[in-house]
């Protein structure tokens, strides 16, 4: 704003039945009696206008001209025009600078929901800049721009709307309102129970007949109750003996996650780098990896001798902190900040990719995982990210059309 060369400021609101011309018609008498726009801003809702001019001129002697004329332009035209002083003293000294975006998605968002989290937000003075309605279908999304005087992590905010979450069928992502929001360039997933509906080592543990028992383990090493590499090569041990052609024919039932097919295809059509880094199995990682023409898939190597596995894990074990390390060598080496990543998990060992990545989606997460993730989804639907991105209903139906007359990879190898 020029506020040394306009020290006389004022803030004119139009509002009416929105249709076009208006505000050239406002313009006019703007630029009549010599005032400049220092802010302009505009939208029209359900074919409602609101249009906001903050406007500077060299003194306030024009000030009543300009009113009677905009006055006289609002009672032809039906429209309501009210002007109100800008002086220093009203304005608010701390700025809410530090700004968020969350989004906000659910089966039915009701009155209540948008009381409790508005009282949520005012609690921690937090401001409300901007709403907007991204989808009103199956799903039911909002993202709400937010601003707080003081610097607050994405965590922070997302924390303290963890009872607010437990009360409501909703899912709920908090991110920075920065230029890399709608700028992701890479996705990387964990494997089992996020791309995969299955715990694959789970699946191969019923094979050997010691399936209660792998189940046990696999479960408290996920909730971050057992060194997770101690508890994978425990598990491993007891696949001893297991034969390989076991292996290819469980990789032929596995279950894909609802919505990853879509979900995939769109943001390959977007231009997206997809990986998947697991603490599974290559040998079923490079199948999926292949069939859905991901660029990356890593994950460990099972010992095999004489065609069965032989209970060991050969090479370097993929833990949490080596997944931490995949993502951002994978960023690197595409030239992306880590702000353009999206990670997505369910387990302890995904934590540390989670909280690296510039959008951490926790998948159906473990309670010590959404403690890490600046976002979550309880839904069986992978797809719903896409709304974590920014696209809305509508853009969602147009990629779904768009992305089915671009065949990927994944297409071609699946046929």
């Amino acid at each position: 704003m020029q506020e040394d060369g306009n020290p006389c400021q004022i803030h004119v609101h139009i509002s009416g039945v929105d249709r076009p011309g208006i505000l050239a018609e406002a313009l006019e008498s703007v630029v009549r009696f010599h005032w400049d726009v220092l802010d302009i801003k505009q939208f029209v809702f359900n074919g409602l206008l609101n249009l906001s001019l903050l406007l500077g001129g060299k003194d306030s002697d024009s000030i009543s001209t300009l009113e009677q004329a905009l006055d006289v332009w609002a009672r032809k035209t039906n429209v309501t025009v009210r002007t109100l002083p800008w002086e220093s003293a009203l304005r608010p000294e701390v700025p809410y600078r530090y700004r968020s975006v969350v989004t906000l998605l659910g089966p039915n968002l009701s009155s209540r929901v948008f009381l409790e989290l508005t009282q949520t937000f005012a609690r921690r003075d937090i401001n409300i800049l901007r709403i907007e309605q991204l989808d009103y279908g199956n799903h039911h999304v909002i993202e709400i721009v937010i601003g707080s005087r003081e610097a607050h992590s994405t965590v922070d905010v997302l924390n303290a709307l963890v009872h607010f979450k437990e009360n409501h069928l909703v899912d709920i992502a908090v991110q920075e309102d920065t230029m890399f929001r709608r700028n992701k360039r890479l996705i990387v997933f964990d494997a089992d129970m996020t791309f995969l509906q299955c715990e694959v080592i789970d699946e191969l543990g019923k094979l050997a007949n010691v399936g209660e028992r792998m189940e046990e383990i696999t479960r408290r090493a996920m909730g971050g109750e057992l060194d997770f590499t101690a508890a994978l090569r425990n598990r491993v041990k007891l696949l001893a003996g297991l034969p390989v052609a076991k292996l290819e024919a469980l990789y032929e039932r596995i279950p894909i996650t609802p919505g990853a097919e879509d979900l995939v295809r769109i943001l390959q059509h977007l231009g997206y780098r997809i990986g998947i880094v697991s603490g599974g199995f290559q040998f079923f990682i490079d199948r999926i990896r292949k069939k859905y023409g991901f660029d990356y898939g890593i994950a460990n190597h099972l010992g095999v001798k004489d065609g069965k596995l032989t209970g060991e894990v050969e090479g370097e074990i993929v833990d949490a902190k080596a997944k931490e390390d995949i993502l951002v060598s994978l960023a690197e080496r595409e030239g992306f900040s880590l702000k353009q990543v999206v990670a997505v998990g369910d387990g302890a060992n995904d934590i540390h990719m989670l909280a690296r990545a510039g959008l951490g989606i926790a998948f159906n997460g473990k309670p010590i995982v959404e403690r890490h993730a600046n976002a979550g989804i309880s839904q069986h639907n992978l797809e719903l990210i896409l709304y974590f991105l920014g696209i809305n209903g509508s853009e969602l139906n147009e990629l779904h059309e768009i992305s089915k007359t671009v065949p990927g990879p994944h297409w071609k190898a699946s046929s």
